[in-house]
């Protein structure tokens, strides 16, 4: 577990630089361990990942403090783990070559991510931890009874709720879905009320805890999300499989091959077709077990082949709603389906090997297959780990703020809280906004009250990528006639004859 961790933490190094959303979720765990559990003052975005990936933030900054590796090492922590649980899912009760066949097909996919996955995968927060709890909750469901594994269930699903409403889609609806299906393979309600149950008892929790936390003051939360157009949604469609085909290393989705040779290349054409082939066969079951009303032995296995392939679907849906644009950033709502579709993967990979066992030269060739397949994903792997580190030019700023006593400021939001968690803390950079009047107040959607109560040195801002109206001529309508303008590569950092502050009763731009 420490090799893939350290693995995966190198990848993410190398396959991205870093930005304000992954800080802030940085600075959320710190605010966490510093004795403010519930965030209160905070003002956060719908997917807050407040009980997901920011207990991980807080766990390790309760000993270490705000620190610039945490940007890449918790990530790869989280990614970890979905390759663990994910192994062991596919394993399921098999033994000798086809456990180890399943559990090596979600490594080899999972464990040793393209260059186009590690952008998603090992970068957070981007729902990688909610797939981790939808995991956990799947687990539990799988014997399809009451008992621990329906707490534990439980207990996941309503903390990713209260964390990212991706858990509805990805969690819940599945779980909702499978209950279902299990009634209609078993034409008993008994079998699928467990999962329908559970679905229900964490949507409760969720509300009654949020009624809760409010009350003691916790963070308040955004709620405003844009949605594809219908003719946005039709062109996300195509998308689906020229997008994910480009996370598993076949194909081109802006991201790039991250400089594997064509000959390795070649090898992912195997790993996507066994992807697909499993989610269809998946597909294929369940709705034939649906509608014959025959359960299969053993009956934990279509439990969970039936909670994976829901989650596969219900994201897929996901990706054509929530995708308004081209960018390659949206390939984070292809993920969860990706890892779902892995551990499908590996669990039929799993079955054919078990099928195959006689006569033994057939399991043997599997065998070998998997590992030589694997061997050379493995490869390919070695070009992310090698490639060099990307430009992080908040890091100079960083350094250059530091070193002329320039430690308290304001900026454009990109430019604000990454320089503030690459510096360790030493230098803080705050939010903030310029309203349609030209105002330029405290960013209200990923930030704490408490940060803007004292007076600041200095605004920054990033020329080369305008953002939120924060430029020259919005700090200067606001806080008045700029003494110096100091240009630090592409960044503007603006200094007054006096500390300025800012308003805290914020404003709301999705820039």
């Amino acid at each position: 577990m420490f090799i893939l961790v350290g693995a995966l933490y190198v990848a993410a190094m190398h396959a991205n630089a870093g930005d304000s959303d992954g800080a802030t979720v940085v600075l959320e765990g710190h605010a966490m361990a510093s004795g403010n559990p519930l965030l209160k003052g905070w003002s956060l975005s719908l997917d807050s990942f407040w009980a997901v990936d920011a207990l991980f933030y807080a766990a390790i900054e309760a000993a270490i403090g705000v620190h610039s590796l945490l940007l890449y090492l918790v990530p790869a922590i989280i990614a970890a783990l979905v390759v663990a649980l994910g192994a062991v899912l596919a394993r399921d009760r098999r033994k000798g070559p086809a456990a180890w066949a399943a559990a090596l097909t979600v490594v080899a996919l999972l464990g040793m991510p393209t260059h186009s996955l590690s952008t998603v995968f090992l970068r957070g927060p981007l729902h990688v931890g909610t797939v981790l709890w939808c995991l956990i909750a799947f687990a539990g469901l799988r014997s399809g009874r009451l008992g621990w594994g329906w707490i534990v269930a439980v207990v996941f699903l309503t903390a990713g709720l209260l964390g990212d409403g991706l858990t509805f889609p990805l969690g819940v609806a599945p779980v909702i879905g499978g209950g279902a299906v299990a009634m209609l393979r078993t034409r008993t309600w008994r079998a699928g009320a467990p999962e329908v149950a559970a679905a229900v008892a964490a949507v409760v929790l969720d509300a009654g805890i949020r009624q809760v936390a409010d009350l003691a003051g916790s963070f308040t939360i955004n709620t405003h999300h844009p949605i594809a157009s219908a003719a946005q949604a039709a062109a996300n469609l195509p998308r689906i499989a020229t997008w994910s085909a480009g996370l598993l290393g076949v194909g081109d989705n802006g991201l790039g091959n991250g400089g594997v040779p064509a000959a390795l290349q070649i090898v992912h054409v195997a790993g996507l077709a066994v992807v697909v082939l499993a989610v269809a066969l998946a597909a294929a079951a369940l709705f034939r077990g649906a509608i014959r009303g025959r359960a299969p032995e053993p009956q934990d296995s279509w439990r969970l082949d039936d909670l994976l392939i829901l989650a596969v679907i219900s994201d897929l849906v996901v990706f054509v709603v929530l995708t308004y644009g081209s960018s390659p950033g949206y390939l984070r709502y292809l993920t969860g389906a990706l890892v779902f579709g892995s551990v499908l993967a590996g669990r039929a990979v799993g079955g054919a090997v078990d099928r195959s066992l006689r006569p033994s030269w057939v399991s043997a060739a599997s065998g070998v297959t998997v590992m030589a397949v694997s061997a050379l994903l493995a490869a390919g792997f070695g070009f992310t780990l090698a490639a060099p580190l990307p430009n992080r030019p908040f890091s100079h700023l960083g350094r250059y703020l530091e070193t002329r006593h320039l430690t308290e400021g304001v900026g454009d939001y990109w430019s604000a809280s990454i320089v503030t968690v690459a510096t360790d803390g030493a230098v803080t950079v705050r939010p903030v906004v310029a309203t349609p009047k030209g105002r330029v107040e405290r960013y209200q959607r990923q930030s704490s009250a408490t940060w803007y109560e004292g007076s600041f040195q200095f605004l920054v801002y990033n020329t080369a990528e305008p953002w939120g109206g924060v430029d020259l001529i919005s700090a200067s309508a606001t806080f008045g006639r700029v003494s110096s303008v100091h240009d630090v590569g592409t960044y503007r950092v603006l200094t007054w004859r006096h500390r300025i502050r800012v308003s805290t009763v914020g404003y709301d731009n999705d820039g």
